[in-house]
């Protein structure tokens, strides 16, 4: 049976453009950088590299694609938790760690985005379309929640979506530093859960209204 959400060609294959996709994560993920070529994804999918224009018109539409498909499944996520009868703080709060899993999940993502949004004006609209735009809303609706039940005080959900999104990349920026503060040489499960720890603690306890706050 092939995996949910997967495309698969008539011979119950895996079409040749997920299996581009999937061949280009893999490489994103066992490097940091996005420098790689087309005959590398073509060697690693077993596909002619001219495939990726057919399919993506160039790289560039390659590297879009792959982050529409990520992006996909993080937001769809997202989109549940928003619908989930919880509490709205504990609401936040998995949001928050939901950033950072993403970013674990595929290590490659802020390099792509911070790529993708200096590319030119259409590329960056296409990305706030697929990705920033459907993150900011549910974003927004959940920090709505969490005001109308007086658990945090009113803040302006664009800031907050900046300062969640900068804290969670940066981590996963400095990955080659991190031997230097943290003399670890990879992001662990155990880092990736302290780090979530302390954001969360950070963050919300900076959000709570005053009668919320320890004496």
């Amino acid at each position: 049976m092939g995996r949910v959400g997967v495309r698969l060609d008539e011979r119950g294959r895996v079409a040749a453009r997920e299996r581009l996709l999937e061949a280009t994560s893999t490489l994103l993920s066992e490097r940091d950088t996005l420098d790689v070529s087309l005959n590398e994804i073509a060697v690693r999918s077993g596909l002619n590299h001219g495939l990726v224009n057919y399919y993506f018109k160039g790289k560039e539409g390659l590297l879009l694609a792959l982050l529409e498909r990520d992006a996909a499944k993080a937001l769809h996520e997202l989109e549940y938790l928003v619908g989930q009868e919880i509490a709205p703080l504990r609401k936040l709060e998995l949001h928050i760690r939901g950033v950072i899993n993403v970013y674990f999940r595929y290590p490659y993502i802020n390099r792509l985005i911070n790529v993708l949004q200096s590319s030119n004006a259409e590329t960056a609209g296409e990305l706030a379309r697929i990705f920033i735009a459907p993150l900011q809303k549910f974003q927004k609706q959940i920090i709505d929640e969490c005001v109308r039940s007086n658990d945090i005080r009113s803040l302006d959900p664009a800031l907050f979506y900046y300062t969640v999104i900068g804290a969670c990349e940066f981590l996963f920026h400095s990955r080659n530093t991190l031997p230097y503060l943290s003399g670890s040489t990879e992001i662990t499960v155990q880092l990736k859960e302290e780090y979530a720890d302390h954001l969360v603690r950070f963050l919300l306890d900076g959000l709570k209204t005053r009668n919320e706050q320890p004496a």
